[in-house]
């Protein structure tokens, strides 16, 4: 995601939390030396968080001028070039019209729980977003204290997963990282004493399948070289409880793929995976085998 791929946009919807994403959209613009596209779409009847005027007293066009002046305000000490839009109609629809007429390379979006309807509605708009847009989706959850550094990339090894491994590097260069692979025993739950025979064949095929994928990737040659680790269990589970443990900055991930998490992290689960995960979340939806 280097400069001349395209600005990030943010979509914001003005809350306290979305702050939090503001702050890394700012932080990603400066280390890639990029435009920073903030977007805000006013829905029917919804007034942003931090205006404090009742909702009857103030008309579409007092929102609009409001919410552009309160980001003129957050973006006037940004330190890179900025645009702001405000617009109205369906979130979804703006977010990813705006991401594709400005040649958008990312798009960041902050996530809410337990707030007002108006900001569920943006949790609701990420979990459609991270299907459907044809840009990479970095979901923020956390505050931004330092750049992104530990990063842990979600893979079943496969050619169509190498393209989330990619979206990493061109994002966070320096970072380093930890490739991580979720690998399923049959019938493993159905027997009540593990054949460690069967758990070492599996463990030792996803092994060769990690070094051909890494061989085959050349972009890994000009960076140190990524840990791996496999872990056997389901992915969401497994994936949550290393990057708890590990303190991740970053987890990434695509939509599908062959086996495991990628097969599984968009669709049914999405809700579930981006709530379980405690770090940020960076989303790739991957476009075929390569």
């Amino acid at each position: 995601m280097s400069q001349h791929t395209g600005p990030i946009l943010l979509a914001t919807d003005l809350s306290a939390r979305g702050d939090r994403a503001l702050d890394r959209a700012l932080q990603l613009a400066k280390e890639l030396n990029t435009k920073l596209v903030v977007l805000h779409v006013m829905e029917n009847h919804a007034a942003p968080a931090r205006l404090t005027t009742p909702v009857w007293r103030r008309l579409a066009a007092d929102h609009k001028a409001l919410a552009e002046r309160e980001l003129a305000e957050d973006l006037a000490n940004a330190g890179v070039p900025t645009e702001v839009v405000v617009t109205k109609g369906d979130p979804l629809t703006c977010i990813m019209e705006t991401a594709d007429s400005f040649g958008c390379s990312l798009i960041i979006a902050g996530i809410a729980r337990d707030e007002t309807l108006g900001r569920l509605l943006l949790g609701t708009t990420v979990e459609k977003l991270v299907r459907q847009a044809r840009q990479p989706v970095l979901v923020v959850k956390n505050r931004p204290r330092k750049p992104y550094r530990d990063v842990l990339v979600a893979t079943d090894f496969s050619a169509g997963s190498r393209q989330a491994l990619r979206a990493a590097l061109q994002l966070v260069p320096n970072a380093s990282l930890t490739l991580f692979h979720a690998y399923d025993v049959p019938f493993q739950g159905k027997n009540p004493v593990p054949d460690d025979a069967v758990t070492r064949s599996f463990y030792h095929a996803a092994e060769q399948s990690s070094r051909e994928f890494i061989a085959a990737t050349p972009e890994l040659a000009d960076v140190a070289p990524p840990k791996v680790v496999m872990e056997c269990g389901q992915p969401e589970t497994v994936l949550s409880e290393y990057s708890f443990n590990h303190r991740s900055d970053l987890v990434v991930t695509g939509t599908h793929g062959r086996t495991g998490l990628l097969r599984t992290a968009i669709g049914s689960v999405a809700e579930r995976l981006l709530e379980a995960l405690p770090s940020d979340v960076l989303i790739v939806r991957l476009t075929g085998e390569e």
